[in-house]
């Protein structure tokens, strides 16, 4: 999802006409949606790690 979000602001930053009195308005709009996007993957990654850590954790250590 990150990376799409990231290739559609791309896409509408390069296709809009950046000399127009409202570009400011398509590029903070893809700014705000890419920081969030990363925001979103960067939580997801934490919960996957936590997750993992939490299951290694609670398994049983192997006996010598």
């Amino acid at each position: 999802m990150c990376l799409v979000f990231v290739a559609f602001a791309t896409w509408a930053v390069r296709t809009s006409d950046l000399h127009t009195p409202d570009a400011w308005k398509t590029v903070l709009l893809a700014n705000i949606g890419t920081i969030s996007a990363i925001h979103y993957f960067r939580r997801q990654v934490g919960q996957v790690r936590r997750s993992r850590s939490r299951s290694r954790s609670r398994s049983p250590s192997p006996s010598s």
